[in-house]
């Protein structure tokens, strides 16, 4: 019959969909702040897959949106002009840099969180807290391309992009999704109820607000 599925196709198809439909459906839960994704980070034998998946996703997401931006801004990396790096280089060391980046601010995030969680009598729990804290990482994604921009720009003037009018909108969507799975996150992990945990996500908000104003 034509366009009939041979096996190693159907098999490829049968082995694929589950995880597409998998991921789809951690995605859907994660932005609808569902606590599923996050006993999932504690309690699933391959919370560490997904874990490095969200970590290497962000950080190439981060490494890429940076090269890009720089080549549509100009200048230079180091003295050397941006449009004579060769597009490997530019893009391969920036996702390298990218995957660094993730890992240092996941682990940032994962102290400061384990911090506030012992500010207000919960028992911390820094393996958990590592794990979904991870979880994090796609809803903080949306402020990934005005991070990016504002890293390529090195406060160069900026051409018009391709909708870089939604990019402050969408970090600020997304520090507020980040905040509210943080809530999540603690009412599971910190068993100390609603308003504690409401609390210990405030001192976070303050403390990274704090730092960011000093930097």
């Amino acid at each position: 019959m034509r366009g009939a599925i041979g096996p190693p196709a159907s098999f490829l198809l049968r082995f694929t969909a589950p995880l597409r439909f998998t991921l789809a459906m951690m995605i859907l839960d994660l932005f609808l702040l569902r606590p599923q994704p996050y006993r999932h980070a504690c309690e699933s034998p391959r919370a560490s897959l997904w874990v490095t998946a969200f970590i290497v996703g962000t950080g190439v997401l981060y490494g890429t949106l940076v090269a890009l931006f720089q080549r549509a801004i100009g200048g230079d990396v180091g003295g050397i002009p941006i449009d004579e790096i060769p597009g490997w280089i530019l893009f391969g060391g920036n996702v390298i840099s990218g995957l660094l980046v993730t890992v240092a601010v996941h682990i940032g995030i994962t102290i400061v969180a384990w911090l506030m969680a012992r500010a207000v009598g919960g028992p911390g729990l820094l393996v958990g807290l590592y794990r979904t804290t991870a979880y994090l990482l796609p809803l903080g994604a949306l402020a990934v391309p005005q991070i990016a921009l504002t890293v390529a720009a090195a406060g160069r003037d900026v051409p018009p992009l391709p909708l870089d009018w939604a990019y402050v909108p969408l970090a600020a969507i997304g520090l507020a999704l980040v905040f509210a799975g943080l809530y999540q996150i603690y009412l599971l992990t910190q068993d100390k109820g609603p308003t504690r945990s409401a609390v210990a996500v405030a001192l976070f908000a303050l403390f990274c607000g704090s730092v960011l104003m000093i930097i």
